[in-house]
């Protein structure tokens, strides 16, 4: 079993990742969710906290939503000598190659409304320069504010989109059909997250109606 740091995603608070959390326990997993200021961050004491949530007896893997994957992915690479306490990683909807919608906001004079997350990696792509398996979830229920600010038919998860989710150097990637906040409620998701956590990769023989080639 592993120790599971989870992280939100952008404008949410740690509790909507409560049931998500609730469930890896009852996999055996212990859990730390830990909430931060995803307009203001400080990276420097984020990554602080969850150094000292680590555990020095499991394998810790870092569960990050949305921008909270792209935090992980930060937080690991942090690690300049290459070697992370990070055992592996699971993002789920994380714009990891950077946000469309955040960067059309931008060019609509509304960056501000995304606080300092432009800067930390929300609009950039994101690489992986150490050795940690990463395994990424992708939603493909386009239902959310994607389709009123980009009117494209783009797989995505109303939010980010398919292919804003990968990277060369994921060592999975899996879509699932939910849509961006669904899929931290959906018990696929847990599944997927549990079996990544055991194999560094995802389980493929899954219901039809829950996931989709991509």
């Amino acid at each position: 079993m592993a120790h599971i740091v989870v992280l939100h995603g952008l404008y949410m608070h740690g509790l909507v990742m409560k049931p998500l959390a609730s469930r890896l326990r009852r996999k055996g997993h212990t859990i730390q969710v830990i909430s931060y200021n995803s307009v203001r961050i400080n990276e420097a004491l984020l990554f602080k906290r969850i150094r000292n949530c680590l555990s020095e007896t499991e394998k810790n893997v870092i569960v990050g939503h949305s921008l909270g994957g792209i935090l992980a992915v930060h937080f690991v690479n942090s690690y300049s000598d290459k070697h992370t306490p990070i055992d592996s990683i699971v993002t789920i909807g994380s714009p990891l190659q950077g946000s469309s919608i955040a960067k059309e906001i931008q060019s609509r004079k509304l960056g501000f409304i995304l606080g300092n997350s432009k800067e930390q990696g929300l609009v950039d792509v994101n690489q992986l320069t150490v050795d940690c398996p990463i395994g990424s979830i992708a939603g493909t229920m386009s239902i959310g504010i994607r389709s009123s600010i980009i009117r494209d038919k783009v797989p995505s998860d109303g939010t980010v989109t398919v292919e804003e989710t990968l990277l060369p150097e994921l060592k999975d990637h899996l879509c699932l059909n939910y849509s961006h906040t669904s899929l931290i409620y959906a018990k696929q998701t847990v599944e997927q997250i549990d079996h990544f956590i055991h194999h560094h990769e995802f389980k493929r023989v899954i219901e039809e109606r829950e996931s989709v080639e991509c």
